[in-house]
């Protein structure tokens, strides 16, 4: 399994490029094998969209490689975090940036335990931002 996903993650940090331009499209995609046979075809539909509207999209790519990062560090995902440590690496991000992104996974789940876990009124929080 191991093997499997680091030869995932080497087949996508190959076909990376350090810049925020769009990377050229892959012709196959590993992680479909892992879906049900019947809906690998829409699988695959679904992750060439996301490559292309949202890693290719709004957001410069090696910033959304590393929201991606930061949140997979909220979600201590140990698959998702070694490869959008390493597609933010080839998109450009320094270790200073990708540092930075798991700080701020690391503030929101503080902020977020301390609200949630004192039972902080909502009302009065939403308040705050008015």
């Amino acid at each position: 399994m191991r093997f499997t996903f680091l030869a995932v993650v080497a087949f996508f940090v190959v076909n990376a490029v350090a810049d925020d331009h769009m990377r050229e499209a892959k012709t196959a995609n590993p992680l479909i094998e892992i879906h049900p046979n019947a809906v690998q075809p829409a699988a695959d539909v679904y992750y060439k969209a996301v490559e292309e509207k949202v890693f290719n999209g709004a957001i410069p790519l090696k910033y959304a490689q590393l929201a991606a990062l930061s949140a997979s560090v909220a979600m201590k995902c140990e698959y998702c975090i070694p490869a959008h440590t390493n597609f933010a690496i080839a998109a450009g991000a320094t270790d200073e940036e990708i540092k930075t992104a798991v700080a701020i996974a690391a503030d929101v789940a503080l902020n977020s335990s301390m609200l949630y876990g004192s039972q902080f009124d909502m009302d009065k929080f939403l308040k705050m931002f008015e």
